[in-house]
């Protein structure tokens, strides 16, 4: 994606973990007046009080963990008053962003995306082996629904080393025409004989799809193989440097054209505000 003079970009902070060997972030943008307008930083800082105050927090699924092409359907709240709802199959999912407060039995979601808003009544039941959620009408899903918790506890991100495995490489701009948006490459750390796993993401901080990927990566080639069952082979290089650069000679996910990535971090916990308008004052165009 070629990256346009506009406004600069809104401050993002992102939390991203696998859960289920899924990824995923949750961008910060301005609160509204009916959601915790308490500065991003101030939050942070008081995250684990939070979190371990927040009944709600963690990881709760429609579905038990699957193989490809199995459903996926979950809500994640990191107890600072951010989460995500995903869904789709395993491999092929999308994710939308919230902003959410508890009142009592009554939950609180502003998709920001769309800034749509719903209350909820929702109802926590706890049974001899599983807490379940219960939501009264699932503003996404429709319906009475129940997700069992699969996490209690939010997700922290982790360090790798640099070099291009275990690395996030991201392309991410604004555009004249409004909005935002990204294509990114996560992957995880290379075994000896250089494969390993990923995924692929387009979209914008709010709403993103994500397909999972494995890679394998011999001298200055790399194999990618998406869920789909497309296998692409292309070469690349690397520029080391802050941040480093990824080039893919032929881009499979974008028409097999030359494409230049930045290096996001190991995860989305990494994206700072300061972190990703560095990356887009170094845009490798």
């Amino acid at each position: 994606m070629t990256r346009r003079r506009g406004p600069r970009p809104l401050a993002l902070v992102a939390f991203a973990a696998a859960v289920a060997a899924v990824p995923w972030v949750v961008a910060h943008h301005p609160a509204s007046p009916s959601i915790d307008a308490t500065p991003i930083e101030a939050r942070l800082d008081d995250a684990p009080a939070r979190a371990a105050e927040d009944p709600l927090v963690g990881l709760w699924s429609a579905h038990d963990p699957g193989v490809a092409g199995t459903p996926v359907r979950f809500y994640y709240f990191h107890g600072d008053g951010h989460g995500l709802y995903r869904y789709g199959r395993v491999g092929a999912t999308n994710t939308n962003s919230f902003d959410y407060e508890l009142h009592g039995d009554e939950l609180e979601l502003r998709f920001r995306k769309t800034g749509a808003r719903h209350r909820v009544r929702i109802a926590v039941e706890q049974g001899e082996h599983v807490r379940t959620l219960v939501l009264e009408h699932d503003p996404r899903a429709g319906g009475r629904q129940r997700y069992a918790q699969a996490r209690a506890t939010p997700v922290e991100h982790g360090v790798a080393a640099a070099g291009v495995p275990g690395r996030m490489w991201i392309d991410h701009g604004r555009f004249d025409t409004g909005g935002e948006g990204f294509t990114l490459y996560q992957l995880r750390g290379a075994g000896i004989d250089g494969r390993g796993t990923g995924w692929f993401h387009r979209g914008d901080f709010d709403d993103w799809t994500t397909e999972s990927l494995t890679y394998r990566i011999a001298g200055d080639a790399i194999e990618l193989e998406f869920a789909a069952g497309d296998r692409h082979t292309t070469t690349f290089t690397y520029q080391p440097g802050e941040p480093a650069v990824l080039e893919l000679r032929e881009d499979p996910r974008d028409f097999w054209h030359p494409h230049r990535f930045r290096d996001g971090g190991p995860s989305f916990g990494m994206l700072t505000p300061a972190r990703t308008a560095a990356l887009d004052a170094a845009s490798p165009w």
